[in-house]
């Protein structure tokens, strides 16, 4: 039997419009947070809930792996929504550790084998001779290593993890992360040897709801808002993100943020 379409209401078309975007995303958050939960709970605490099967434990982490990606999806719509309406939270963090924080995770939501490994290294050492191993490297200029910059942590955070995510996605063998500092900033690099990005679409990987064509066989996933809301928080931090791309031989985002310092307690 085939359905029937009803015509529109008057003033559907403002339905959307209409809604707080902003309290509703806040809304799916809650139950993100309790499937999360649920999932860990399973998986760390078998002598009291009971053990899982391989089977089971495979699903289970499954689920925490869907589930963190649409936390991370929910968490940037919101900082998206803060920074537009100039709402930051600034404080002083460390760069490497920051990065390699969000590395770990970006590896534990995208890459289940390598996930594995990685919870079976129990120092940072040892987790960098895995990544290594699958192709993963992490660049630091010595200026960096102990660097320390006045930011806001979980938008930085948002933007270096949706550029490592693609990076995932599309990289063949290898990923390089690069941290430096050009002057008064601090720079990102994060390259692929993945298949590329023909020019004439550089513009649109940073457009909203944009997906690129099919190529050499790799598919953008998601729904285009990764790049397109990292570009924002970029901008908004006072930074911004470029893209050098050569079909066939990989792709290179670099993110440039301001390096400030935290303000002295006498200021």
């Amino acid at each position: 039997m085939a359905e029937k379409i009803a015509p529109a209401a008057a003033g559907s078309d403002d339905f959307f419009r209409a809604l707080d975007t902003q309290l509703l995303v806040h809304e799916l958050k809650g139950p993100l947070v309790l499937i999360e939960a649920a999932a860990r709970t399973l998986i760390e605490q078998a002598g009291r809930m009971g053990p899982l099967t391989e089977r089971q434990e495979k699903t289970v982490k499954r689920i925490l792996r869907g589930t963190l990606r649409g936390r991370r999806l929910v968490n940037q719509l919101l900082e998206i929504g803060r920074a537009e309406s100039a709402q930051f939270s600034l404080s002083s963090f460390d760069v490497r550790e920051a990065v390699f924080n969000v590395l770990i995770e970006s590896v534990e939501t995208s890459d289940a084998q390598l996930a594995a490994r990685l919870g079976e290294a129990s120092t940072g050492k040892a987790q960098q001779a895995v990544l290594a191993q699958a192709g993963i490297t992490l660049k630091i200029a010595p200026e960096i290593n102990q660097m320390r910059i006045f930011q806001d942590p979980i938008k930085f955070a948002l933007i270096v993890g949706n550029l490592i995510q693609n990076a995932l996605h599309f990289r063949r063998r290898s990923l390089e992360i690069a941290l430096d500092r050009e002057g008064g900033d601090l720079i990102i690099s994060v390259k692929d040897d993945g298949p590329g990005i023909p020019s004439e679409h550089h513009a649109s990987v940073f457009e909203r709801y944009k997906q690129l064509p099919i190529h050499d066989g790799f598919e953008r996933e998601g729904h285009g808002l990764g790049l397109a809301g990292a570009l924002i928080l970029a901008r908004r931090l006072g930074g911004d993100i470029s893209l050098d791309s050569t079909p066939g031989q990989g792709t290179m985002f670099r993110f440039s943020i301001p390096c400030d310092q935290a303000p002295s307690e006498s200021s």
